[in-house]
């Protein structure tokens, strides 16, 4: 092979080098695209799964509900036993340490006194795990033994109805949590003749979307703006779930037979151009009727008509104020 003959070799072989290269990274940047492509459809998925969820937890508020409280068998409970210190682990390890003998050849060779050094500091180490462990068990002790104090203290107060009782009673038993997560506020106003009075605002304007999410068939976020009907259905359908869980909170903590529950919502006053509140829903539940309902399956607006209640509603317009409801009503009967 001749000097010209080898050079045009190696630069043949270097330009095929460079395009096994050059191939090697195109498909290193198809792979890329691709997996790119991947991730983003999977977070348009994830981001439309996340919208249909929360709407769906924006109409089913009712859905879950806390413990019933039976405030005869609270004021019935025992205090909680108080721990005593416990030895269990520094005497299995002080058996270990006294049952030890050293043998010939440990003596011999020094390990007896490393041995004995272990032992000793085992037991020093299970003495402090029995006492952390007891600790642990004080802590909890005098968390229960609180909780226990406070709740003896309500329970014959919840029983006779006294209002502020009814109230330490519903904080105490954080009753309204699942509707404060949408941003409420309920507010327990008053208990009288075996009726509790609540009302429950809704503050954020925004809890109800106003446009819908949708995955296109190449797996992207398709947005569009809710028609006025489906805003406004999705919007009663939360303040009469907002109602209806507030109602069944109130039943499960506190032993009435009835319970109003108004629901206000911030809305433009025409008469004076200022956001205020406006009472959309009132509603006056029995504990029977409630109690025959099957609230998973229920529709939350259609199941106020199981209850007396006020409500102006129009699909295309949405809420027209009411007036909310109160124990002195004559249509608030048993």
């Amino acid at each position: 092979m001749s000097w010209k003959q080898y050079v045009r070799s190696v630069q043949a072989a270097q330009r095929r080098e460079e395009r096994a290269a050059a191939r090697r990274y195109r498909e290193l940047e198809r792979a890329h695209k691709a997996l790119q492509k991947q991730a983003e459809r999977e977070y348009a998925a994830a981001e439309v799964a996340k919208y249909e969820n929360y709407v769906e937890l924006l109409v089913s508020v009712h859905v879950d509900g806390g413990p019933m409280w039976d405030w005869n068998r609270t004021a019935a409970t025992p205090p909680p036993s108080q721990p005593v210190p416990g030895t269990a682990r520094e005497m299995s390890a002080r058996a270990d340490l006294d049952s030890y003998r050293p043998g010939f050849f440990e003596k011999l060779l020094g390990g007896a006194k490393k041995r004995q050094a272990e032992l000793e500091a085992l037991v020093a180490h299970a003495r402090i795990q029995d006492e952390s462990e007891y600790q642990v068990a004080l802590n909890v002790f005098r968390a229960d033994l609180d909780r226990w104090n406070k709740e003896q203290w309500l329970a014959p107060r919840v029983l006779a109805h006294d209002p502020p009782a009814c109230l330490a009673a519903l904080e105490h038993a954080s009753a309204f949590a699942e509707v404060e997560t949408f941003g409420a506020k309920v507010r327990f106003e008053a208990i009288r003749n075996d009726v509790a009075t609540l009302s429950c605002s809704i503050t954020d304007p925004e809890v109800v979307p106003k446009e819908e999410l949708k995955l296109t068939a190449a797996g992207k976020i398709s947005t569009k703006e809710l028609p006025p009907s489906r805003y406004w259905t999705l919007f009663q359908d939360h303040v009469c779930s907002c109602a209806l869980s507030v109602s069944r909170e109130t039943f499960a903590v506190i032993p009435v037979t009835r319970a109003i529950v108004n629901v206000w919502v911030q809305q433009l006053n025409p008469a004076t151009g200022h956001v205020e509140p406006a009472c959309m829903l009132a509603v006056h539940f029995t504990r029977r009727g409630l109690g025959g309902l099957r609230l998973e399956a229920v529709d939350p607006s259609d199941s106020m008509k199981n209850f007396n209640h006020r409500m102006k509603f129009k699909k295309s317009t949405g809420f027209e104020p009411v007036e909310p409801t109160s124990d002195e009503e004559g249509w608030v009967t048993t």
